[in-house]
């Protein structure tokens, strides 16, 4: 799908990150590679340190306290909410909602429009689109777009497979209309033939067959004999990423009839620092514009990764600058989604370390 949004702006991000961090030097004591294997590791894939949740956090606690803050902080009105778009893996519940959670918990108003969408790596330009949406209707203010997830809680540190790249954080970005009135260009591309790559194979309700059981258990997916956890084929994954997600950023970058060299940041979905620049050489983009250091401090967040990687580069410069930027996700599903647009002079660009 290729469409295009007028008169939309970010005008802030807030991103609430877990007190407790694990570093990779410690790390190495839990597993069984070598201190060899493990420094190459290290330096190939950008591990250093991450954050994850207490095992007795969830999404809404979160979200509430972030909110909270920023309406105490004059960050945001709170009658000036009209939307919550919550993008994430790890809901409180299948049912309800958890958006109507945070409603709630925030005392918005119950005229507050919620909706909870079930979304992985591209889930934060997917996140943009349903808040760009929104925003097309009439009386709507702002779009609270909440990403992340509360997935890595209780981590087995022996996983060389999924755990050094795992960290929790939890964004909220702020979404409204603007008087300028420029071109937001979005792409998006979905290969569910290769949905099996990235999967939750135990936790939804369909029953794996024996042979799916084996499949997702065998080495190629990590070696895990335990359905209820990440599968990675990480293989095909890579395939993905380094195969076609470099066509679909050309795409891209022709819909919007963007010379690549015009746009002054790429923020790409961060699986980990390794592939974000090998994408960036794919694609004959600088590495200078394509930061990929968000595992290195904080983990794969999954949703969040885009606007940690915004907070955590330019959350100064982009409080008075304007920058042309793409953001792009990519991975479960297998799925890509960029979005080509300013961004800049927000209201605040702010990281918070919580006690969760």
């Amino acid at each position: 799908m290729k469409t295009k949004f007028y008169g939309k702006k970010i005008t802030g991000i807030l991103t609430l990150l877990p007190e407790t961090e694990y570093n990779f030097e410690d790390d190495m004591q839990y597993n069984n590679l070598s201190e060899k294997q493990n420094r190459k590791l290290q330096k190939t894939m950008g591990y250093d340190k991450h954050r994850i949740f207490k095992k007795d956090t969830y999404l809404s606690k979160v979200a509430i306290f972030g909110i909270k803050h920023m309406i105490e902080n004059s960050m945001i009105n709170k009658e000036d909410i009209s939307a919550i778009v919550l993008s994430t893996t790890s809901p409180d519940y299948l049912m309800p909602a958890t958006s109507n959670l945070i409603m709630e918990g925030v005392g918005l108003n119950n005229d507050v429009f919620c909706i909870d969408t079930n979304q992985q790596c591209a889930g934060f330009t997917n996140g943009l689109l349903q808040a760009f949406m929104l925003l097309n209707n009439e009386n709507m203010k702002k779009v609270l777009l909440i990403t992340g997830d509360v997935m890595a809680r209780n981590p087995d540190r022996s996983n060389t497979s999924s755990y050094p790249l795992s960290g929790d954080a939890i964004c909220i970005t702020v979404v409204e209309n603007c008087n300028k009135n420029l071109p937001i260009y979005l792409h998006t591309v979905i290969d569910a033939k290769n949905y099996d790559a990235l999967v939750f194979p135990g936790m939804g309700w369909r029953e794996s067959t024996q042979e799916e059981i084996e499949k997702f258990a065998s080495e190629k997916y990590g070696g895990y004999n335990y359905l209820p956890c990440l599968h990675m084929d990480g293989q095909a994954v890579f395939q993905y990423v380094m195969q076609d997600v470099p066509n679909y950023i050309n795409e891209t970058l022709e819909f919007a009839q963007s010379d690549r060299d015009n746009i002054d940041y790429y923020f790409f979905h961060q699986p980990n620092k390794f592939m974000v620049d090998k994408l960036a050489q794919k694609i004959g983009v600088s590495n200078d514009k394509v930061p990929s250091n968000v595992v290195t401090f904080y983990g794969n967040s999954n949703s969040s990764t885009i606007p940690v990687c915004i907070s955590h580069n330019i959350k100064n410069d982009i409080l008075k600058n304007n920058y042309k930027c793409m953001l792009a996700g990519f991975g479960a599903g297998l799925s890509y989604s960029g979005i080509i647009m300013e961004l800049g002079k927000f209201n605040f660009c702010e990281m918070l370390i919580t006690n969760y």
